[in-house]
């Protein structure tokens, strides 16, 4: 069991993320698929990876051991994607701890040495499990991990901090000065400052543990329901044609649906007069939901980021994670699918990356 000792001033700096951390949810995604059991709620998804996986890609699994989970795979889950830098000190550490552990394959340890076709091969491996693990959930996940925070939020404003942290999990407790996870390592957290974040997850099965040197995170799943693939947008949902009017909901989606739309083309398809279509376009343009640009005599309409989430109800991880904070009112204070996971260091169980146990 790990215990985190926190103060009332901790429990002030503890947050729940009310947004994704892409990058865990592809880590903690992989180790589901690396390891041979799995649950309910995500056998579809399972069943839908592997379905497109190259076995050729099974490399990647080679990062995982039954403490050890990857934390370095942020980058290629960004909407512009960048190569994992294996100089990173999160990889670098992941590398050095495999290592330790004796752990290495022929393929951890070219990445370990910096054979420049090893990290070409990862690279390629993890953009094929975002592609087929991660970008087709999105939206989903988005929407998992809002509620999750919001139902524990909703814990800590009738019952208190107390209350929301003994929500969260059966592996997590809180006994009103210790955070308690039941973890296969025993230790204690000196926080020493460092802010709480409580992660909500939809591809972790257990709870993980992930001390930073700015800050700790306890991930959980974030809910019981079966994690199915991200809708197609045909039509506009009803909550957006109350916003802006059926019109020009239909407008928006259809910019969204076709990319570098015309005006003429708007028209056709809303089946108005071009001189309509350009006037609803002229709106959703001011209100920052499209971008036109001009070539030549012709005109093409683009969504924008805010056009998007505004549509989807948020498809995409934020620049910085949002966090709802605890309040620390101390008359509240009182005393799985699987259970915790780490992924970094054996050598002191409060070190290194995300940690937990079957």
């Amino acid at each position: 069991m790990i215990r985190i000792r926190l103060s009332r001033d901790d429990l002030e700096r503890t947050t729940v993320a009310d947004t994704p951390a892409f990058g865990y949810e592809l880590a903690l995604g992989g180790a589901h698929l690396a390891g041979r059991t799995s649950v309910s709620r995500l056998s579809a998804w399972r069943c839908e990876v592997a379905r497109t996986w190259n076995p050729q890609h099974s490399r990647l699994f080679d990062l995982y051991t039954d403490i050890y989970i990857p934390g370095f795979f942020a980058p290629v889950t960004h909407p512009a994607p960048e190569p994992v830098d294996l100089e990173s000190p999160p990889a670098v550490a992941q590398l050095r701890d495999l290592a330790l552990s004796r752990a290495l394959t022929p393929f951890t340890r070219a990445l370990a040495d910096g054979h420049e076709g090893a990290t070409t091969i990862l690279n390629r491996m993890l953009v094929s499990l975002r592609a087929t693990a991660l970008d087709p959930y999105r939206r989903r996940i988005t929407s998992a991990v809002a509620t999750a925070a919001a139902k524990a939020q909703a814990h800590g404003a009738v019952a208190g901090p107390g209350a929301l942290l003994n929500s969260l999990h059966p592996s997590v407790s809180w006994d009103g000065r210790h955070l308690r996870l039941n973890t296969i390592f025993d230790g204690e957290e000196s926080l020493q400052g460092r802010p709480v974040i409580l992660q909500p997850s939809v591809l972790t099965t257990r709870i993980t543990f992930n001390p930073l040197t700015d800050s700790v995170t306890v991930s959980y799943p974030a809910t019981g329901a079966t994690l199915a693939r991200d809708p197609e947008l045909h039509a506009p949902p009803q909550a957006l044609v109350t916003l802006l009017g059926t019109t020009r909901a239909a407008a928006l989606i259809t910019v969204i649906r076709t990319p570098a739309l015309t005006t003429g083309r708007l028209a056709a398809v809303l089946g108005v007069s071009p001189a309509a279509a350009s006037r609803h376009a002229s709106a959703l343009r001011e209100a920052g939901l499209i971008a036109t640009i001009r070539n030549g005599q012709t005109v093409h309409h683009h969504p924008t980021r805010l056009g998007h989430d505004l549509a989807h109800g948020s498809s995409t991880e934020a620049p910085g994670r949002a966090t709802q904070a605890l309040t620390s009112s101390p008359q509240h204070m009182a005393g799985d699918d699987r259970a915790p996971e780490r992924a970094s260091r054996t050598d002191h169980p409060a070190r290194g990356g995300p940690v937990g146990s079957d």
